[in-house]
């Protein structure tokens, strides 16, 4: 037979080994909001007085963000037919690149653009901000965590 205090020392470690297994499953299945390691919790802020500015440029860009997601769908949707035609798949690659391209260089014309309304201290600010909360969404795309 086991004494009581053996049997209240298991008790507490059983108890233990629970709470440590129900405050995980909580921890990762609530959603308790944007934590530090959310995307919204490091997205920098603009200066108040380039942020209209900002609005029209996104809103021009959208267009372009919208044809390269168009053509990149139409190139996924290609290599799901059954006869893979080769020659069509390409063009429609070469089709997304090129859309792509298109985004990538508004993105940097509207960021050029912004940079002249702003101070150093502001480019600062924002562009740092701004390459942190990258970098922090490309280390939780792989797994990482800081």
């Amino acid at each position: 037979m086991m004494s009581k205090k053996t049997i209240l020392i298991l008790l507490i470690v059983s108890l233990a080994f629970n709470l440590a297994f129900f405050g995980t499953f909580l921890y990762h299945r609530v959603n308790f909001g944007p934590g530090i390691h959310s995307p919204i919790h490091g997205r920098p802020k603009l200066p108040k007085h380039c942020r209209e500015d900002f609005r029209k440029l996104r809103k021009e860009m959208g267009e372009k963000h919208r044809d390269y997601f168009v053509a990149r769908r139409l190139f996924i949707l290609s290599l799901l037919e059954e006869d893979l035609n080769e020659e069509e798949v390409l063009k429609k690659l070469e089709n997304a690149i090129e859309k792509q391209t298109v985004k990538e260089k508004e993105i940097g014309l509207s960021f050029i653009q912004l940079r002249k309304e702003m101070t150093a201290e502001e480019a600062r600010m924002f562009f740092r901000r701004d390459l942190e909360a990258k970098e922090n969404q490309l280390d939780q795309g792989r797994g990482r965590k800081k």
